[in-house]
Protein backbone atom coordinates (compact mmCIF):
# COMPACT_ATOMS: atom_id res chain seq x y z
CA UNK A 1 0.00 0.00 0.00
CA UNK A 2 1.38 3.39 -0.86
CA UNK A 3 2.02 5.97 1.84
CA UNK A 4 -1.19 7.99 1.40
CA UNK A 5 -3.44 4.98 0.80
CA UNK A 6 -4.96 5.00 4.28
CA UNK A 7 -5.85 8.68 3.84
CA UNK A 8 -7.83 7.89 0.73
CA UNK A 9 -9.82 5.28 2.62
CA UNK A 10 -10.39 7.75 5.47
CA UNK A 11 -11.72 10.32 2.99
CA UNK A 12 -14.08 7.76 1.49
CA UNK A 13 -15.25 6.72 4.97
CA UNK A 14 -15.98 10.37 5.78
CA UNK A 15 -17.94 10.67 2.54
CA UNK A 16 -19.94 7.58 3.52
CA UNK A 17 -20.82 9.20 6.85
CA UNK A 18 -22.05 12.27 4.96
CA UNK A 19 -24.14 10.13 2.62
CA UNK A 20 -25.61 8.32 5.64
CA UNK A 21 -26.64 11.67 7.13
CA UNK A 22 -28.36 12.67 3.89
CA UNK A 23 -30.15 9.33 3.69
CA UNK A 24 -31.28 9.68 7.30
CA UNK A 25 -32.70 13.12 6.56
CA UNK A 26 -34.56 11.85 3.50
CA UNK A 27 -35.78 8.46 4.74
CA UNK A 28 -35.69 7.90 8.49
CA UNK A 29 -36.19 11.53 9.49
CA UNK A 30 -39.43 11.70 7.54
CA UNK A 31 -41.28 9.67 10.17
CA UNK A 32 -39.44 10.10 13.46
CA UNK A 33 -40.25 8.19 16.61
CA UNK A 34 -40.71 10.72 19.40
CA UNK A 35 -39.36 9.63 22.80
CA UNK A 36 -39.83 10.89 26.34
CA UNK A 37 -37.47 9.22 28.82
CA UNK A 38 -37.52 5.72 27.29
CA UNK A 39 -41.22 5.89 26.37
CA UNK A 40 -42.56 6.38 22.86
CA UNK A 41 -44.88 9.38 22.74
CA UNK A 42 -48.16 9.54 20.87
CA UNK A 43 -49.96 12.64 19.52
CA UNK A 44 -51.54 14.65 22.32
CA UNK A 45 -49.13 13.49 25.04
CA UNK A 46 -46.81 15.74 27.02
CA UNK A 47 -43.33 15.22 28.43
CA UNK A 48 -41.76 17.04 31.36
CA UNK A 49 -38.08 17.22 32.21
CA UNK A 50 -36.68 15.44 35.27
CA UNK A 51 -37.12 18.52 37.48
CA UNK A 52 -40.66 19.09 36.24
CA UNK A 53 -39.90 22.69 35.25
CA UNK A 54 -40.44 22.36 31.48
CA UNK A 55 -43.20 20.56 29.60
CA UNK A 56 -43.15 19.77 25.89
CA UNK A 57 -45.99 18.37 23.83
CA UNK A 58 -45.65 15.64 21.24
CA UNK A 59 -46.32 18.23 18.57
CA UNK A 60 -43.47 20.46 19.78
CA UNK A 61 -41.04 17.55 19.79
CA UNK A 62 -42.22 16.38 16.37
CA UNK A 63 -41.80 19.90 14.97
CA UNK A 64 -38.26 20.10 16.39
CA UNK A 65 -37.42 16.77 14.74
CA UNK A 66 -38.78 18.01 11.41
CA UNK A 67 -36.73 21.22 11.63
CA UNK A 68 -33.60 19.12 12.21
CA UNK A 69 -34.00 17.23 8.93
CA UNK A 70 -32.78 19.94 6.54
CA UNK A 71 -29.94 20.82 8.90
CA UNK A 72 -28.72 17.22 9.08
CA UNK A 73 -29.17 16.81 5.32
CA UNK A 74 -27.27 20.03 4.56
CA UNK A 75 -24.42 19.16 6.89
CA UNK A 76 -24.32 15.68 5.35
CA UNK A 77 -24.03 17.15 1.86
CA UNK A 78 -21.28 19.52 3.00
CA UNK A 79 -19.34 16.70 4.67
CA UNK A 80 -19.71 14.50 1.58
CA UNK A 81 -18.51 17.28 -0.71
CA UNK A 82 -15.58 18.09 1.54
CA UNK A 83 -14.55 14.44 1.82
CA UNK A 84 -14.74 13.92 -1.94
CA UNK A 85 -12.66 17.05 -2.51
CA UNK A 86 -10.05 15.69 -0.10
CA UNK A 87 -10.14 12.35 -1.89
CA UNK A 88 -9.71 13.98 -5.28
CA UNK A 89 -6.90 16.21 -4.02
CA UNK A 90 -5.09 13.26 -2.54
CA UNK A 91 -5.18 11.35 -5.82
CA UNK A 92 -3.38 14.04 -7.77
CA UNK A 93 0.16 13.09 -8.61
CA UNK A 94 2.89 15.43 -7.51
CA UNK A 95 5.34 16.57 -10.13
CA UNK A 96 8.92 16.55 -8.85
CA UNK A 97 10.53 20.00 -8.89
Amino acid sequence: MRAGGWRQWAHLALAAVGVAAVLWALVLGAHPTIWCRDQVMQPGQTCSNAQGTKVQTYEERFSAAQWARPVVGGVGLAVTGFALALYRGGRRTRVPA
